[in-house]
């Protein structure tokens, strides 16, 4: 057996950040070439875009919701192959970011697992009003990525997945929403287990609660768009320019690059 085969599952227990309900996860690893597969009362659903249902409010594959950070703290440090067992229907929000499950892959797979990369052919673009994503032929993954919302202006981050820290620079960051927002979400059962312990809150003058980078909403949108690639089945290498762009484009991507 391999080392990165090892049986050391890792339990994580939280609740979910719509549902509000408690939820159990146990991740173990897998064979090469399985792929990332959630299994929930006793059904396999692998983490592809075949599988994918909808994109509001955060990635849902059947019968699983809030699937992109796991996926992204996965890829983010170089595992493509797990079993993850999930008892509930929303993987738990933790502390809002994807450390937490790089702590818990770390500690399930004990070494970095190979998987061929996808190449871009040729380059892609995608808008959707003023949001727009593209995607060119690199050596490796590399993301600039940039947002503008209310109370906090713009903010532009670039990420290269060969010279920084995915654990260090995007793991932290924390999903956000506005205040002002917070009872039309849960009047529309969104939200429901939100709060400023797993959550980055902002208002329209600014944060609410403490941010862990001055630029921690940009960061958090590369750690999802990172989550979002994770549907591709494995890693790419391509680089890519992001203006405000959301679930929904990041999975267009994910079909576009398969398309080639």
């Amino acid at each position: 057996m391999s080392p990165s085969l090892v049986p050391n599952p890792a339990k994580v227990e939280g609740i979910g950040l719509h549902s509000g309900k408690p939820v159990r996860v146990i991740i173990k690893p897998a064979s090469p070439g399985a792929g990332i597969v959630f299994i929930r009362s006793g059904k396999r659903v692998p983490a592809t875009i075949e599988h994918l249902k909808q994109t509001r409010r955060g990635t849902t594959l059947e019968g699983l919701a809030v699937v992109e950070h796991l996926l992204a703290a996965a890829y983010g440090i170089g595992v493509y192959d797990l079993e993850v067992e999930v008892e509930g229907d929303e993987l738990p929000a933790l502390d809002g970011s994807a450390l937490p499950w790089v702590e818990a892959i770390e500690k399930a797979v004990s070494s970095k697992q190979k998987a061929v990369s996808w190449t871009l052919k040729s380059p892609i673009k995608i808008t959707d009003g003023e949001s727009s994503l593209e995607a060119r032929p690199s050596d490796g993954l590399k993301i600039e990525f940039m947002v503008n919302f209310e109370g906090l202006g713009e903010q532009l981050f670039t990420f290269d997945a060969d010279k920084q820290s995915f654990k260090e620079e995007l793991a932290p960051a924390r999903t956000f929403g506005y205040l002002e927002e917070y009872e039309s979400l849960k009047a529309r059962g969104l939200a429901l287990g939100a709060s400023l312990e797993n959550a980055l809150v902002l208002s329209e003058k600014g944060y609410v609660n403490q941010p862990r980078f001055p630029d921690e909403v940009v960061r958090h949108k590369v750690l999802d768009l990172i989550g979002d690639l994770a549907l591709l089945g494995r890693p790419l290498k391509a680089e890519i320019r992001a203006r405000r762009s959301g679930h929904k484009l990041n999975a267009e991507l994910v079909r576009r690059i398969l398309e080639q």
